[in-house]
């Protein structure tokens, strides 16, 4: 790239010849400062902060980030210092600067505890300013575009930093053009025969397929324009990660995907993006369940729209309706807002936030920066519902989230008082999963108080660290006791199960059938006083064998180390999502392992000690969930 495409693109809408120089300047400098400078590709370094800077110029922001864009890399790699900076580019240059530099000069032990730290640099530096965090995401982007260049081990190590860390930052600012690069071309590297395979089956059909998104734009625009709205009709580029994850979550084969239309209406209000929606449902039927209203309930990243499907010329078409503005937000985010409304001194913008300030509190309660990171990818990073209030007010919660974490949500007081809910007029136990749109209503008691299993059930960092604090303060437990992964040792001997009848048989469980609590189970005797333990419907025992069955019965309350097994189909970072999943259920682990069997399976296994049958169930429930298993089992009984 040449440095008269940024000043092209910069002077485009900044008409400020004073800071257009600035800019010029800061070019000048960094040229210089990286002259003996090469990247991993051989080409000149400044061609890195020249296209972060481009990419910031196309997200039309302000001279200061542009200028510290150019300058991002110069104090680590160059002689250059901060207060030189401060001297010739200003004060909120340099701020900016040191922000992003802090970035990269860590010095731990292990990759995990480098994103941390990573993680918790950006938050300090982004509490200040949040284009700290804008430029770091231009920063990212471009060196995901270039890095073909990195060995296999790096490329790997950085995409899945990529897609854990810096999309989920760029979601919750909103920034989904961003967003969805990012987790493009980490899945990209991560996944290359699958990306491959999007590629071509995508890739198909193209000219048939335009041939029918033609189509379908001219029937709508007739339509439009007998209701006098004037609408710019675009198609939606596919985005192959998203699909990926569908794919994955709803269990569908790669042969079962269908190649869907998807369309944007943009149009000058907001009353006439209802109009479009009602035209839209005239012309076609719509699919059920699949319409979202955003702009009467915005997303917490500032995200508006509203969402439809129908069906069009016999297939299934997607619909996003927004306006101009609504549209720049929807793909820039927060950098939007240095067009439409500015920046400093605005109340929703402030308000819209307000969670770096939740995640920097937490960030100081947190034991270590493993803890941190948990809470930080359960809280931010996953996948958002919205409920409400009794009084319609909106409460977001991460997917998973159950009636305690909605309590603690609206306040603290309510949390540690809670003894029931109410979902949808309907009394709901409080391990209940809540989703979208659901009406909550929490009981209280003057004397109630938060429960140890409750951690065991509570999705949200805020629920679980007043729980955590509540029962350290009454009972004097040591800080991290309560959510710190501690080893475990074996209790009585004992069984999960008892036969009618039999004093202390030994028993396993059946390989056939893996039954788990909640099934009703059989005990089928081998050879003395030795049993398999089957599941009732199991097809092994027939008619011929039935003479042997004793009827049997889970055990309430086990005393005894089980081992659960867990069979998945391989791929990085799968045992630690597992060993993850567990630790967050408040479960204690030892031992651990993973083994490789073939075809592409892994066998992972762990021992627990349960406090209840309940405590079982949830967690083989909650492993079940997670990408890429196949099956969970018991292994010992």
């Amino acid at each position: 790239m040449r440095f008269r495409t940024l000043l092209m693109e910069l002077k485009s809408y900044n008409k400020n010849i004073k800071e257009v120089e600035r800019v010029k300047q800061a070019y000048k400098f960094a040229s210089e400062a990286h002259k003996t400078h090469r990247r991993a590709s051989g080409e000149h370094f400044i061609q890195h902060p020249l296209n972060v800077a481009y990419i910031l110029t196309k997200l039309k922001m302000d001279a200061d980030t542009i200028i510290a864009s150019l300058l991002h890399d110069s104090i680590e790699d160059s002689n250059v210092t901060l207060e030189y900076v401060d001297r010739t580019f200003g004060k909120e240059v340099a701020m900016l600067v040191d922000g992003v530099t802090k970035l990269t000069e860590l010095k731990v032990k292990t990759i995990e505890e480098h994103e941390a730290e990573n993680i918790r640099k950006m938050l300090m530096a982004s509490t200040k300013d949040i284009r700290v965090i804008i430029i770091k995401l231009a920063d990212k982007l471009h060196n995901m575009r270039t890095i073909s260049y990195l060995t296999k081990e790096q490329q790997q190590r950085i995409c899945n930093e990529t897609l854990n860390v810096y999309a989920p930052l760029a979601y919750r600012l909103g920034m989904a053009g961003i967003k969805w690069e990012l987790e493009d071309l980490s899945f990209k590297y991560i996944e290359p025969e699958m990306y491959q395979k999007f590629k071509e089956k995508f890739g198909k059909k193209r000219s048939q397929r335009e041939q029918e998104i033609k189509a379908i734009i001219k029937i709508l625009e007739n339509e439009l324009k007998n209701h006098n709205i004037s609408a710019k009709i675009l198609g939606r580029p596919k985005h192959f990660y998203s699909i990926y994850k569908k794919m994955i979550m709803k269990h569908r084969t790669f042969e079962e995907l269908h190649d869907l239309i998807g369309l944007r209406v943009i149009v000058k209000d907001i009353k006439e993006c209802y109009g479009v929606l009602g035209t839209i449902h005239n012309i076609w039927k719509p699919i059920p369940g699949e319409f979202n209203d955003y702009i009467a309930m915005p997303k917490e990243n500032m995200y508006q729209s509203l969402h439809t499907a129908v069906i069009a010329l016999n297939q299934p078409v997607e619909f996003q309706i927004r306006t101009d503005e609504m549209d720049s937000i929807a793909e820039e985010g927060i950098a939007a807002h240095w067009k439409y409304k500015g920046i400093y001194g605005n109340e929703t913008f402030d308000k819209k936030l307000s969670w770096l300030k939740q995640m920097l509190e937490w960030q100081q309660e947190a034991d270590s920066t493993k803890e941190f990171m948990d809470y930080l990818k359960v809280d931010f990073f996953e996948e958002e519902i919205y409920v409400f209030t009794p009084k319609g007010k909106v409460i977001h919660l991460p997917k998973g989230s159950c009636p305690i974490d909605f309590a603690f949500a609206v306040h603290t007081s309510i949390g540690e008082r809670c003894i029931g809910a109410v979902v949808n007029g309907r009394i709901i136990p409080l391990r209940y999963e809540l989703k979208n749109g659901d009406i909550i209503s929490i009981m209280t008691a003057k004397t109630a108080n938060p429960k140890r299993d409750w951690l065991k059930m509570v999705k949200t960092t805020k629920a679980k660290s007043k729980i955590i604090q509540f029962i350290r303060a009454s009972q004097k437990i040591p800080i991290g006791a309560l959510t710190k992964k501690l080893s475990v040792s074996a209790r009585e001997d004992g069984s999960l199960v008892e036969i009618k009848s039999i004093a202390k048989p030994d028993v396993k469980f059946a390989k056939c059938c893996h039954p788990i609590p909640d099934d009703e189970i059989i005990a089928y005797n081998i050879s003395s006083n030795k049993y398999s333990i089957h599941n009732i419907e199991c097809n092994k025992i027939d008619q011929k064998k039935r003479n042997k069955v004793i009827l049997a019965r889970w055990k309430e309350n086990p005393s005894l180390k089980i081992i659960i097994k867990v069979f998945a189909y391989d791929r990085v970072g799968l045992f630690a999502d597992i060993l993850n999943t567990v630790a967050a259920t408040g479960t204690n682990i030892d031992p651990a392992k993973a083994k490789a069997i073939g075809n592409d399976l892994v066998e992972c296994s762990f021992g627990i000690i349960p406090e209840d049958l309940e405590q079982i169930k949830y967690i083989i429930s909650r492993i079940r969930k997670i990408k890429n298993i196949k099956s969970v089992y018991i292994d010992n009984a």
